[in-house]
């Protein structure tokens, strides 16, 4: 910057500045040098004390200034400040050569300012009480750097040697706690800046060396990107050098080609999870209207590891060959057509179904390890109706099958293997392929009377096919195929999925009554109609039930306090009774979706009551909750049961937020868990602004809540299965006996922020399961971070480490947020 400046100025002033023999001033046709002294002597004018010399929009003021008309070399001195059209900066000394258009500089900042004209900044440079503190703190500071010297190139970039940039961002300029040295650069102004060996120091400590790497200098510009790196369990250290092309104002590609060095298995002859190799991905974003913008992305590895039994990661096929290419993709798209139309788009495709455990590093007690779904809709809506027509695409991720191709299992090693057993079916990727929906909301009809109705088209298939071929038990496993081997026989048989189409209809018309303003009465009636047609065996089913309920609720509230201290609390109680009285139709068909399972083929009447209470206090315009008790017990009338008692707790005190929520079986005969769910969480802000804040969680779940096994039209599920009898005098391994036993897991978390910028946070995740004894209690993962980050927000260094179960083990990278540069690391 300081070359930029002193140079714009020198060649301002070249060949226009003629001395004259006055003594008080130096006047020349464009510019002036005035100062409490000024002389000439031969050839050298010289001016002392306030010295300025003023040209335009420039202005350089020192103690001293001198001017040699020979040697074409102008020198200033002493508290030296220098702007020129819209470029400031501050010395102890400046020397200027005009022949070989170098600048010289001793204890001198240059920065560019924006958000003030350089009228201004003239204006402000010729008080003679301008200070360098003042002239940093007008308008804002784009960029600054310190050199001892630099040249102006041809192209009107800079030649700096050594340099010392920083990217501004509101920063005080005097502050040095990031900086970029290196020991050449080629600074072009609002263009790009390029640097020779640089390194980031921050607080003078060196974090990254480069050979060469050029920056932009403004938002969206074409360039390489921060180099990204990370270290894992699954496919060790990884290195990738992203470079960004702007392709317009609302486009811009991203392609970044890098190299995964993979991970050795403990055991030759082994498989594992992970990638080894080269790699390229690119990313493609588009926003070209309002209401429109969209990515998609994609990665490319030419995978070097050996290839793995599709029913198994660990286990290699016979003669295994190197995996080779592999890949997966994202599309997102989201557009507003106009009229109330809509558009959406949000895919995820795998080359096989082992890749996502191969690029994902995470404990497998937390993640949902079954498919990938993949979703298309375009709909209309209003205030009067929805309308959409959407298709959905689920990948099948708990086996090592490819998206495209077939994958024949190789014959078992030994008859008792049993991770070798199966055949060469496919699991069966059933689609909507498409589903038309059309609802129309709540809508006054007349009286007290609202209606509403849905209708739903969908047709569900296997992707290439019209059959699951799954075997009678409907269930794809191939570790342990059907006894009678009818899984994948490519035949029908009686429990197997087909593909159907369905047509389901559910109109409902509801009557609400306001008995004395104290109780609301809403009775309901409903009828859902399903007609579906099967493709592989051309018969068609029809199944119809109507529903009937009732809503009793009330609410009792009262105010305590007056004003902004005023509190609310509300007491709502209800009760809602529905039945069904029975299913009509030609059987209940093979269940796909919760649609097809929202009813028994016997019909249901049940019950729930609730009682809900709520504290509120004022907070600015709206209110803030403090606090929320909710009671529900269920109640089956035709089974004579007793469902599910369920509470949920919320707790504000001060600091302080609590929650809690507890499910029991408490009538369900020859059960060992009563306790089916258990969730209670809280969190401490322990000092104020975020200085250290403290949460804790735990969870106790039993197979699934109430809640997950009700289907849609029932207000209860039937009861859990009796606890299985556990063998072998206690222990868990068989799979029944592990179902029917509940899971203990607790999440504690610790984090602090202080004033100086550093943040601190410490997570950790412990469960009890088991495989061998029931009570083993494991820590599944312990995540340590540790940030720094300036009060005005320039920078962000974050250092995270994991430790994951196996096969993961590890995790950790290096994130580095650089404003107006971009991120660093993973």
């Amino acid at each position: 910057m300081s070359g930029l400046v002193l140079l714009t100025l020198a060649l301002t002033l070249s060949g226009q500045l003629d001395l004259p023999t006055s003594a008080d001033s130096v006047i020349g046709e464009q510019a002036t040098l005035t100062g409490d002294k000024a002389v000439v002597e031969g050839r050298v004018g010289r001016a002392s004390g306030h010295a300025l010399l003023r040209s335009g929009t420039s202005v350089l003021r020192a103690d001293e200034m001198t001017y040699d008309f020979d040697k074409r070399v102008a020198v200033a001195s002493g508290n030296v400040l220098l702007v020129s059209n819209g470029l400031a900066g501050f010395a102890d000394r400046l020397t200027v050569d005009l022949s070989t258009r170098e600048v010289s500089a001793e204890g001198g900042t240059f920065f560019q300012k924006e958000g003030v004209t350089p009228q201004a900044l003239v204006d402000l440079a010729s008080r003679e009480d301008a200070t360098a503190r003042e002239l940093t703190q007008t308008g804002s500071n784009a960029f600054s750097f310190t050199t001892r010297r630099f040249r102006l190139l041809e192209d009107n970039a800079y030649q700096v040697e050594p340099a010392s940039f920083t990217a501004s961002c509101g920063c005080d300029v005097f502050d040095r706690s990031w900086r970029i040295t290196a020991s050449s650069a080629k600074l072009t102004p609002g263009d790009r800046a390029s640097f020779t060996s640089p390194t980031l120091r921050v607080f003078d400590v060196p974090i990254l060396w480069v050979p060469w790497i050029s920056l932009p200098l403004q938002n969206r510009q074409s360039g390489l990107l921060m180099p990204e790196w990370a270290a894992s369990g699954l496919s060790g250290f990884q290195l990738d050098l992203p470079l960004f092309l702007t392709l317009g104002r609302s486009y811009d590609l991203t392609i970044s080609p890098g190299y995964a060095f993979g991970a050795e298995p403990r055991n030759p002859g082994e498989g594992l999870l992970g990638t080894k190799g080269p790699r390229l991905a690119a990313e493609f974003r588009y926003a070209p209207a309002p209401g429109v913008d969209g990515r998609l992305w994609l990665r490319l590895i030419q995978d070097l590891q050996l290839e793995r039994n599709p029913l198994n990661p660990l286990v290699l096929v016979p003669e295994a060959q190197q995996r080779g290419l592999r890949g997966w993709g994202l599309f997102e798209h989201r557009q507003e057509l106009g009229n109330g139309f809509h558009a959406r788009a949000d895919v995820t495709l795998y080359s096989d179904g082992f890749l996502f455990a191969d690029t994902t590093s995470a404990g497998g007690f937390g993640r949902s390890y079954y498919y990938i779904p993949s979703t298309a809709t375009l709909y209309h809506r209003n205030e009067d109706h929805y309308a959409g027509l959407a298709l959905a695409y689920r990948q099948d991720i708990r086996w090592g099958y490819p998206l495209l191709g077939e994958a024949t299992l190789p014959p078992p090693t030994a008859p008792t293997d049993p991770l070798l057993l199966g055949n060469s079916v496919r699991p069966p990727l059933f689609q909507e392929l498409p589903t038309l929906r059309y609802a129309i909301p709540t809508v006054p009809l007349f009286g007290p009377l609202t209606g509403s109705v849905q209708v739903e088209l969908s047709r569900l298939s296997p992707l290439g096919g019209l059959l699951g071929d799954e075997g009678t038990d409907g269930v794809f496993w191939p570790l342990l195929p059907d006894a009678d081997g009818t899984q994948g026989n490519g035949r029908f048989d009686p429990g197997e999925r087909q593909a159907r189409s369905r047509l389901d209809v559910m109109p409902r018309v509801n009557a609400t009554f306001d008995l004395g303003g104290m109780l609301r009465v809403t009775p309901y009636l409903a009828v859902r109609e399903s007609l579906y047609l099967y493709e592989e065996t051309r018969e068609t089913r029809n199944r119809v039930y109507g529903m009937a309920g009732l809503l009793l609720n009330s609410e009792l509230s009262r105010v305590f306090g007056t004003g902004a201290s005023a509190i609310r609390h509300s007491i709502m109680p209800s009760v809602e009774l529905r039945a069904v009285p029975r299913v009509f139709g030609e059987g209940t068909p093979s269940v796909y979706d919760e649609v097809d399972a929202a009813v028994p083929q016997d019909g249901f009447f049940q019950g729930q009551v609730a009682l809900r209470q709520k504290v509120l206090m004022r907070s600015g315009t709206g209110t803030r909750e403090l606090g929320r008790l909710d009671v529900v017990q269920g109640v089956d009338f035709l089974e004579r049961r007793m469902g599910e008692t369920s509470g949920r707790l919320l707790a504000v005190m001060g600091p302080v937020t609590a929650t809690a929520t507890a499910r029991f079986d408490l009538f369900t005969p020859n059960v060992e868990e009563r306790l089916t769910q258990l969730s209670a969480g809280v969190g401490w802000n322990v000092l104020r602004n975020g200085l250290l804040d403290v949460n804790a969680g735990y969870e106790r779940t039993l197979g699934s809540s109430e809640q997950v096994r009700r289907p849609i039209d029932m207000l209860l599920p039937p009861p859990l299965p009796a606890s299985a009898p556990v063998s072998d005098g206690g222990s868990c391994s068989d799979s029944a006996a592990l179902g029917s036993r509940h899971v203990d897991h607790v999440l504690f978390g610790a984090g602090s922020r202080l004033p100086l910028g550093l943040g601190v946070r410490y997570d950790a995740e412990v469960f009890r399961r088991d495989p061998g004894r029931c009570d083993v209690v494991q820590v599944n993962a312990q995540t340590l971070r540790v940030s720094y980050t300036p009060s005005c927000n320039c920078f962000q260094v974050e250092v995270w480490a994991a430790l994951l179960p196996a096969p993961s083990n590890f995790d950790f990278g290096l994130l580095l947020t650089i404003a107006r540069l971009g991120t660093f690391g993973r």
